[in-house]
């Protein structure tokens, strides 16, 4: 991007002339353009609304996401030897998802930083919709200026608001929003973008092996177990620290350096799963609802879900209506 260019935008949405099938396609198109060749999927029939803002500056792209919920795979079908291999640095600007590479899963949430590279698979799962600013850069680039292997790269690991990967985080958001006001001085920060990107991976790579390894891998057990199971109203906690072989104690260990413990995490899970069963199904019992989502009961339903939302189920449904 030189010259003060305008930042592209490209936007698809639902129609009722156009079946599902075939706003898919055309998004799957708009994304392989914009990024890398994905398989998206949608996670539930209805609306669809998706929308990317993107500026190419020089060896580095910037771009603001926003779309309906969705499942993105970068399959191994996809992946060709001749591309040049890309890291993503993704900051969630609103919404909440999971990506998962190299055998990790990290959390898409609140600001939080996470990377993964095109030269390998991985997923990304968002239930609500979403949000994200997307940076992408040649790996070769950040693996030359950072000195860490690609193989090393803390892939799928979610990087909270707080140290040094949050400021850098901060800056692409400030980025993505100078682009529309002030293109000419975006392009000249964005020179800076690569180097950033170089010392986030650094202190990471320079972090994790003292970070308890064991304890490391035991978190990621956790949110993959958790991320299948959460809809089972049976559930504890117990069964959570069992599966990854670890205390009860320790897995709220884990959990209290992101900021958002494990309780909270599975009841804002069960409770954005709710809210999808009330929008695609508004006369559904929600003693149903409630069992469907993975709560005991209509209470221990109410009390979540008025926590999350600010509203009772029967409030969100007649709004929603």
């Amino acid at each position: 991007m030189r010259g003060g260019v305008e930042p592209a935008v490209v936007e698809v949405r639902s129609m009722p002339e156009v079946s599902q099938q075939e706003t898919f396609e055309e998004w799957e198109a708009v994304v392989a353009a914009a990024y890398v060749p994905l398989v998206v999927t949608p996670v539930r029939a209805g609306e669809f609304r998706a929308r990317i803002v993107q500026s190419r500056f020089d060896g580095i792209d910037v771009s603001v996401v926003t779309a309906s919920g969705q499942h993105l795979s970068r399959i191994p079908r996809l992946i060709h030897e001749p591309e040049e291999p890309i890291l993503f640095a993704s900051v969630t600007t609103h919404g909440h998802g999971w990506l998962e590479q190299d055998g990790r899963v990290g959390e898409l949430a609140d600001g939080g930083l996470t990377l993964h590279v095109s030269s390998r698979p991985f997923s990304a799962h968002f239930e609500q919709s979403w949000g994200v600013v997307a940076v992408q850069v040649p790996l070769a680039e950040v693996v030359g200026a950072s000195g860490v292997a690609a193989d090393r790269l803390p892939t799928a690991v979610r990087f909270p608001p707080e140290g040094a990967a949050g400021i850098v985080g901060r800056f692409f958001c400030g980025l993505a929003q100078l682009q529309y006001t002030a293109p000419d001085q975006a392009a000249e920060l964005a020179k800076h973008g690569t180097g950033l990107l170089a010392s986030v991976v650094q202190l990471a790579a320079g972090d994790l092996p003292r970070d308890e390894p064991a304890h490391t891998l035991a978190k990621q057990q956790a949110l993959g177990f958790i991320q299948s199971h959460y809809a089972d109203p049976n559930l504890t906690i117990d069964q959570v620290a069992t599966a990854c072989a670890v205390s009860r104690r320790t897995l709220y260990r884990m959990f209290e350096q992101g900021g958002d413990g494990v309780a909270a995490m599975l009841r804002r899970m069960r409770v954005e799963r709710a809210l999808a069963l009330i929008r695609t199904d508004p006369t559904r019992p929600l003693l149903s609802v409630a069992r469907s989502a993975g709560f005991m009961s209509e209470r221990q339903f109410y009390r979540a879900f008025k926590r999350e939302t600010g509203m009772t189920p029967g409030e969100f449904r007649t709004h929603h209506a």
